[in-house]
C-alpha cells in the first residue's frame, strides 16, 4: 500500500499546496512512484502541476460520487512517476449531491482502495482545503501521515492548535492509525528575529517534529504556480527546490 501523506492548514497562503506539489515532485525525482490527490475545489494542485480543471474528462468529484473510479479519474502528469487524481470547482457541490448516510467521511479511502489504486504507489500525497470541513476529513480518513506546513506568522502559530484538535478528531473516530509526521516551516527569512523566535518557539513544542528543512520566501514558488511547474524542474538549482529535495530526504527516513 502506498504510504499516505496529508497537507494539512486551516489557513490559506501558508505554502500548503505549494508542499505537496513539490514534496511529491521530490520523491517522484527519487524513483518513487507518487500519486497526488487534489482535495480542494479551487484545483489549485491541479493547475499547479500543468493541468486545467476546466477540460478533465473526469475529476475527484465524479470518484466520491460514483460516476469515475479512481483509475479512470488519474491522469499522467509531464513528470516521470508522478500521477495526479485532479480535482475540479464543482468538488465544492459534491457533499450536497451525496445521499445521506454511513461512510461519507470514508468514500475517498474506499475509492483508491476499491481498484487497488493505493497498492499502485509508493507515494499518495492529499492536498486539502484550507478548512476541515468534508473534504480535509475524506484525506484525514484516507492518509497514514499529516505534514503542517507552518508559515512564520502568529496567525499560522495560533492556528496550529486547530489542525491538530482536527488530526486527534480523525484518529478518534475514522483512522486510528493517523499520525503527524511533522510540520514545515515556510517563509522562513532567517534574517528577522521574529522568524528566529517563531522558530525556536517550535521547537519547545513537545511530541512534534520540526522538520530541519526551512522553505525560504521566494518569488520563484510563485512563478510556478503560474507556469504549472513543480519548482524542482522549473528552477532544479534554486534554494526552494534544494529545501524540498531536503524535505523530500527528510521524510524518506522517517516513515
Amino acid at each position: 500500500m502506498g504510504i499516505g501523506i496529508a497537507c494539512v492548514s486551516g489557513k490559506g497562503g501558508v505554502g500548503k499546496t505549494t508542499t505537496a506539489i513539490n514534496l511529491a515532485a521530490a520523491l517522484a525525482e527519487r524513483g518513487r512512484r507518487v500519486l497526488t490527490v487534489d482535495c480542494d475545489p479551487q484545483s489549485n494542485l491541479t493547475s499547479g502541476l500543468g493541468l486545467n480543471p476546466y477540460e478533465l474528462r473526469a475529476s475527484l468529484g465524479d470518484v466520491l460520487i460514483g460516476r469515475a473510479t479512481a483509475g479512470q479519474a488519474i491522469l499522467a502528469t509531464e513528470w516521470a512517476n508522478l500521477d495526479l487524481l485532479p480535482a475540479t470547482p464543482d468538488l465544492t457541490a459534491t457533499e450536497a449531491e451525496l445521499p445521506s448516510g454511513l461512510h461519507r467521511e470514508t468514500l475517498l479511502r474506499d475509492a483508491l482502495d476499491r481498484d487497488g489504486t493505493s497498492a499502485a504507489y509508493d507515494f499518495i500525497l492529499y492536498d486539502t482545503p484550507p478548512n476541515f470541513g468534508f473534504h480535509t476529513v475524506n484525506a484525514l480518513a484516507a492518509t497514514d501521515y499529516v505534514i503542517i506546513p507552518l508559515q512564520m506568522s502568529g496567525f499560522a502559530v495560533r492556528g496550529l492548535k486547530e489542525v491538530l484538535r482536527a488530526v486527534n478528531l480523525a484518529r478518534t473516530r475514522l483512522n486510528p492509525e493517523l499520525q503527524v509526521l511533522g510540520m514545515v516551516p515556510t517563509f522562513v527569512n532567517l534574517r528577522t528575529n521574529f522568524s528566529q523566535q517563531l522558530l525556536s518557539g517550535l521547537a519547545d513544542l513537545a511530541g512534534l517534529r520540526i522538520f530541519h528543512t526551512l522553505v525560504p520566501p521566494t518569488v520563484k514558488l510563485q512563478e510556478t504556480s503560474l507556469a504549472g511547474v513543480p519548482i524542482v524542474a522549473y528552477a532544479p538549482t534554486s534554494k526552494a527546490a534544494a529545501a524540498y529535495r531536503e524535505l523530500a530526504e527528510e521524510v524518506l527516513q522517517v516513515v
